[in-house]
């Protein structure tokens, strides 16, 4: 009697998968993607059980019921018996330790990691009590591993324990699928595992980079440091693997000067792939951009919610689901949020991190109530997993580690030798508080500037100070309720008005969105009272490029009642207290660092608001893993309501074609430009004027009623409405 894995409609028996020729299959691949993190055995045999389930006679019955054949198993078949939890049932039968960790990998393999117990069918000890069927002795019983392959931590077992579950999880995914799409869709799987290695993108990124340097003014004061932080990158890349710190201002070079440090590291020490990991979509095309010019088209992943491939572009969508590209440009809420996922799809790519450089830009934005679970990961993949990473800011904050914060990073090296000459060469503004001001005030002032960028906490603050500016073509107003294509549009104009040799009027207003890493740059800042960090961020939109050679004002301003939220109180006062001792120098490495000790010290029992770290990986310490209650971590909580704003053409036929195709992926896809978020609370504001497609699906398709609706939401009060 033979046991098939998989069918093909249509064929003989003759063209089925045979089952141990699967388990074999996916035994190997597994075993070689888990040896990154010398998991090797458990990876193995987890292949080889994952589905033992179909070994089973009412299994191989309802194989054959659906592809109409009738044979000898036909008297077995009892519908549509669920294979998964026997192959985790064999093993902890065999081992009620090594064998209960793979146990959650092999019972979660098609519908997610389980809890280990809860109060409906689907918690792992409740299948593992159920009566175990007879199935066909494939393999003998597994020598199962003495030890965990890990540097275990008393203080950290519990969360170290469920990240290598969920890590072996991720091998067995990828094995399974990559397997089952390799027997079934040839054509699909000769797609993957096409693009270039890191020793041919290290000699085209050092082509096309030397060849930009060479067009550069050598005695440029900006260029002469950019040419001081790439040394430093150069001469640090030739160190082992580990925790470093880039701490770069503004204009200083960082973006590439980190790729050249990634590539360079790589090398020495044969790593698989550099991950950017970027904590707004704002700023991450322009990021995939740069690279691309560097490393080439090929070479470069994107994934985050704006990016959107071609249909026809099966490599990039395939890589997409277990980055196997050699570099990779994501988002904070991708990658964390997939660290403490429970879901096949989003723990698919995971294993393809281990023995990777991992650049995190920005890393002062994360956000302070998910930091401890963000440390956890970082400590954790370069401690087990064979990580670089790289802390890339302008504004380093105090995430080492100290008697004061514990759950700080430990032996982070700083790659800048002299981090304080580097900012005293490289500054171009001066930051002065000018006390409280008003609305009006404010529009009063940007009259004065021909260019001038204003930057405010909310989106109400932006739409009232703009209102109080005249009608000009010269006034913009910029916040998140615009759709994407809208922002980028508008972005567009503002860079070409900015641009040297034209020199138009341009005074824009905005919400934090313009912040982060958004290049214009612009002879005159204004910033509504909020976080160092946000200070020195408007900071970096002014005189950018160091085009006045004296240093351009940055003024901060109070409005009254400026009420927000507690977090950009608190953030602001922190600020506040620094405001006369530093005084033009708020971004400087020295004010930076006291307003993060005081602004963390202030927000420490905040760290993790979820209780992931405190709560439900300490429980897990004894294998007890609740993987369903953990997956509750999500780097951004507030759930949304996408809008599609369907004023082009264009958006109009993507819009009508969802109401008659099958798949609505790949059109909802490309609608993310167009589609802007909003509350629960604010839908109900205008939903008379939204059409309703489909189930879930809401539409405006009116211009007068996109900006009536714009300024309607921003009146509407908003617990975060600082993140723009």
């Amino acid at each position: 009697m033979k046991y098939f894995a998989h069918s093909l409609k249509g064929h003989p028996l003759e063209k089925w998968q045979l089952l141990i020729d699967h388990l074999n299959n996916v035994s190997i691949l597994a075993a070689k993607s888990a040896a990154f993190f010398d998991a090797e055995t458990w990876g193995k045999i987890l292949g080889n059980n994952h589905d033992l389930g179909k070994g089973t006679r009412p299994w191989q019955a309802y194989l054959r019921r659906v592809n109409d054949i009738v044979d000898e198993f036909a008297k077995f078949y009892e519908g549509h018996p669920p294979h998964a939890a026997v192959g985790a049932q064999f093993l902890f039968n065999h081992s009620e330790t090594a064998g209960k960790l793979l146990a959650y990998c092999i019972a979660g393999h098609h519908g997610g990691l389980p809890n280990w117990n809860n109060s409906g069918n689907s918690a792992l000890k409740t299948k593992l009590e159920l009566p175990f069927p007879q199935i066909e002795d494939f393999d003998p019983i597994p020598k199962f591993p003495d030890d965990l392959p890990l540097l275990t931590d008393p203080d950290r077992f519990g969360f170290q324990l469920q990240f290598f579950v969920r890590m072996l999880f991720s091998c067995l995914v990828d094995a399974d699928y990559l397997d089952t799409e390799s027997f079934l869709d040839k054509k699909k799987s000769s797609y993957r595992s096409s693009y270039p290695k890191i020793d041919a993108l290290h000699k085209i990124f050092w082509k096309n980079f030397n060849s930009m340097r060479n067009q550069a003014d050598p005695t440029s004061i900006v260029n002469t440091a950019r040419e001081r932080v790439l040394k430093d990158c150069l001469r640090v890349a030739k160190l082992e693997s580990g925790l470093f710190s880039l701490t770069v201002p503004t204009g200083g070079g960082k973006t590439l000067a980190s790729l050249a440090f990634a590539l360079n590291h790589a090398q020495k020490c044969t790593k698989r792939r550099i991950v950017y990991v970027i904590p707004f979509t704002s700023i991450i095309e322009q990021n995939a951009k740069v690279f691309r010019d560097m490393l080439g088209e090929d070479a470069v992943l994107e994934h985050h919610c704006n990016f959107i491939s071609e249909d026809s572009d099966w490599k990039t969508r395939l890589a997409t689901e277990n980055w196997d590209a050699p570099v990779i440009v994501t988002t904070n809420v991708q990658f964390f949020n997939s660290f403490y996922a429970n879901k096949t799809s989003k723990c698919r790519k995971l294993h393809n991190i281990a023995n990777s450089i991992v650049i995190f830009d920005e890393v002062q934005a994360i956000p302070v109530e998910k930091l401890k679970p963000c440390l956890e990961v970082i400590k954790e993949l370069s401690l087990n997993y064979g990580v670089t990473s790289i802390l890339c800011t302008a504004t380093q904050p105090a995430i080492k580690f100290s008697e004061q914060f514990e759950a700080g990073l430990k032996n982070v090296r700083e790659i800048i030798q002299d981090v304080p000459t580097l900012f005293t060469t490289l500054k171009r503004t001066e930051e002065i508080f000018i006390g409280e001001r008003n609305e009006q005030d404010i529009a009063n002032l940007l009259l004065k500037h021909e260019q001038v960028l204003c930057i405010v906490n909310t989106r109400q603050q932006a739409l009232d100070i703009f209102n109080l500016l005249p009608n000009s073509e010269g006034n913009f107003h910029l916040s998140a309720l615009m759709y994407p294509a809208h922002r980028t549009k508008i972005l567009d104009e503002i860079r070409t008005r900015l641009t040297p040799s034209i020199q138009l009027p341009c005074r824009v207003i905005s919400t934090q969105l313009i912040e982060a890493g958004v290049d214009v740059d612009f002879p005159r800042v204004y910033r509504a009272i909020a976080g160092i960090d946000s200070i020195a961020q408007a900071a970096g939109r002014c005189n950018r490029n160091g085009l006045s050679k004296t240093a351009c004002e940055v003024a901060v301003f109070e409005l009254p009642d400026d009420s927000g939220c507690s977090f950009v109180r608190q953030a602001a006062q922190s600020s506040a207290k620094l405001f006369e001792n530093y005084k033009g120098r708020l971004t400087s490495p020295e004010c930076v660092r006291e307003y993060f000790a005081d602004f963390f010290w202030k927000n420490e029992q905040r760290m993790d608001s979820d209780q992931i770290i405190e709560k439900w990986c300490r429980i897990a310490q004894n294998g007890d893993i609740q993987f369903r209650d953990i997956a509750k971590f999500q780097m951004i909580e507030s759930a949304t309501i996408p809008i599609i704003i369907a004023l082009k053409e264009t958006v109009v036929e993507l819009v009508h074609s969802l109401t008659f195709t099958e798949h609505l992926g790949g059109i909802l896809r490309k609608l993310q430009q167009y589609s802007v978020q909003i509350y629960p609370y604010q839908f109900e504001d205008i939903k008379d004027w939204l059409e309703n497609p489909l189930p879930g699906i809401w539409v405006l398709r009116s211009e007068e009623l996109y900006f009536k609706a714009t300024g309607l939401l921003c009146k509407t009060p908003e617990g975060n409405a600082f993140f723009g």
